[in-house]
């Protein structure tokens, strides 16, 4: 799996290690995007947002909006594009100047369907697993509805972390991350962790995406108690290892 390290100067879990993603944008229900991924529009991607859970999108439209933003933060966060078209996303052409100019595009403002026009790249949202649906308790100030998304890394990229957002990126394997943390070498989010302990069981790779592809995603809120002082968010016991 791939983890990105949040800059120092970051206003959101500076120094973390989390997994690629952010906020959508009022962009990314851009409607050219259902003509630019046509093997997975807003039915689709709808179908796929409200697999066992409660608390599904509002409707098509913005649930492939959800893929749309992931799909997006992942090539701004890593480089990575998630296209039929993946030559023409090489990691030779990671370094030149246009493909910077794509990515400081997206950053400030352009559209996901905008640099797939300029590219010649369709879309391949469908390669984005849904996963995981938290929303952050209560107790914390600062809160986010999140989804979760598992892909693939396409043939012949290579992630690439954005100067602008992260401090740097690893590959690394479950167990070795979970094995970092505890030694205090790694540090984690919370619900980054939790998804790291979900995922560690399954392997290979072929078992791993038969898990995700199948485990029922309910919406997951955790409960938190102050430990000196501190507001530490838990799972409930029935709650942990069971979504």
């Amino acid at each position: 799996m791939y983890l990105v390290q949040r800059s120092s100067q970051s206003p959101l879990l500076a120094g973390f290690w989390v997994f690629p993603g952010g906020t959508l944008r009022p962009s990314d229900y851009d409607v050219e995007a259902r003509y630019h991924s046509a093997e997975f529009g807003p039915a689709a991607a709808h179908a796929a947002l409200t697999r066992g859970s409660g608390y599904p999108a509002s409707n098509p439209e913005e649930s492939l909006a959800f893929f749309v933003a992931a799909a997006r933060e992942l090539f701004e966060e890593t480089g990575i594009l998630l296209g039929s078209t993946a030559s023409q996303a090489s990691p030779s052409d990671s370094s030149s100047e246009a493909r910077v100019r794509q990515r400081l595009g997206l950053e400030h403002g352009g559209t996901l369907v905008a640099l797939a026009i300029e590219i010649g790249l369709d879309l391949t949202l469908g390669d984005l697993i849904y996963y995981g649906h938290w929303i952050t308790p209560e107790a914390i100030a600062q809160r986010f509805d999140t989804r979760f998304f598992v892909a693939v890394l396409p043939d012949g990229q290579t992630p690439r972390p954005s100067p602008y957002e992260v401090a740097e990126g690893i590959w690394i394997d479950p167990v070795t991350a979970l094995e970092r943390h505890r030694a205090g070498d790694l540090q984690l989010h919370f619900a980054t962790l939790k998804h790291i302990q979900r995922l560690a069981p399954h392997a290979p790779l072929d078992d791993l995406l038969t898990f995700v592809r199948t485990k029922a995603v309910p919406l997951v809120m955790p409960l938190t108690r102050d430990r000196n002082g501190n507001v530490v968010p838990y799972l409930e016991p029935e709650v942990d290892g069971a979504w």
